[in-house]
This record gives structure tokens, C-alpha cells and sequence, in this order.
């Protein structure tokens, strides 16, 4: 049986929660991986994903289907869905930004159901960050610079997760995924 992401939408505006960042809300269509950023319209009632998909099971079986995500406006809350009204996929920024957006929605979504070292959390909130500002900016030269500002973090959080993990104060799980989104960010952020 294999799944493929055909289409996410969400029922709140592109850019409605990270003002400023061109990259998009969600990622992986074509893929069998959707990832989805977890933020939501402040004073809203959340942000509801419908990620569309096609199962296939090999043996000329096929059917589609859609599944929603919730970010609730607070823990505990419920989100009022609004319908598919909005390509989460879209993205402002020029194209040459996609390898950078790919490494931001990465580290956007990495271990975020686990309660992770406040100096990992701050590494990967700094790393989202420069990449974001490297997406947006027009200037070659800065961006390059951010990126590999972000670089070097990212390979500190290597360092603090290995760490950690061996402390048990993250899950052998959470440091895997890390290790693919640093791995993720040398392939496609390489020079």
C-alpha cells in the first residue's frame, strides 16, 4: 500500500500567523510525507489542515480521501473548520528560495510532539529564522550569509541533540528526525 499527498489546503489565509515569511504552510505533495506548520491566526478558532491523498495498493486498487489536522488556538481547544479555502502549498517568495523554504518547513515540524531541551528548542527557533530571513531577502550575498549562519547552527543542534538523547532527555525518534532535517539541510543548502 503506498499514499501520496495530492493536495493540502487550510481554512486560514497564507501567512496569517508568521507575518513576513514567504515560505509556505505546508509541504510534501507528490510525496507520501505531509508537513504541515504548526502555527494559527492568533484570536482565531484554529487553524484546520485538509491534506488530500491517494492510496494504492499496487494492484490496480486505488482510492482518495482527505484528512484534517487541527492546530488549536490553546492547548486543549478545539478548531472550527472553515473548509479548504486556501493552497497551503502556495509560496511568496522568488523561486529561488525553495531549497531554503523545504529546510524551514523541516525544522518547523521536527519533534514537535516532544518536550525538547530549551537550548534545542532556541537553536532550532534561531535556525527556522535565519532560513526564513534568507528566503525573503533579495540580496544573494545576505541570503548566502544567513544560510550559512543556519548551517552552523544546525550543526550545534546535532551536537545538543546527540547529547541529549544519550541523557534521555529526548526520544531516539526525535533524534533521528534531526539527524534527516540536518541531512535534509546539507543536501539541499549545499553551495
Amino acid at each position: 500500500m503506498t499514499i501520496t499527498v495530492t493536495g493540502i489546503t487550510q481554512d486560514e489565509p497564507i501567512d496569517s500567523g508568521d507575518a513576513g515569511n514567504p515560505c509556505p504552510d505546508a509541504a510534501g505533495v507528490g510525496s507520501s510525507i505531509a508537513r504541515l506548520r504548526v502555527e494559527r491566526t492568533g484570536g482565531g478558532d484554529g487553524r484546520v489542515y485538509h491534506v488530500a491523498f491517494l492510496a494504492d495498493d499496487g494492484k490496480g486498487g486505488q482510492c482518495d480521501g482527505t484528512v484534517t489536522v487541527c492546530v488549536p488556538s490553546k492547548p486543549g481547544a478545539v478548531c472550527v473548520d472553515q473548509g479548504p479555502l486556501f493552497d497551503s502549498v502556495a509560496v511568496s517568495c522568488p523561486a529561488q528560495c525553495g531549497g531554503t523554504c523545504t529546510v524551514e518547513m523541516a525544522i518547523d515540524s521536527v519533534c514537535v510532539d516532544e518536550n525538547v531541551p530549551h537550548a534545542l528548542s532556541r537553536r532550532l527557533e534561531r535556525s527556522r529564522l535565519l532560513l526564513a530571513r534568507a528566503a525573503e531577502t533579495t540580496n544573494g550575498r545576505k541570503a548566502k550569509r544567513l544560510v550559512t549562519s543556519s548551517m552552523k547552527s544546525l550543526l550545534q543542534i546535532a551536537r545538543i541533540a546527540a547529547h541529549a538523547a544519550q541523557r534521555g532527555k529526548i526520544s531516539p525518534a526525535c533524534l533521528r528526525a534531526l539527524e534527516e532535517m540536518l541531512h535534509e539541510a546539507q543536501v539541499v543548502l549545499a553551495p
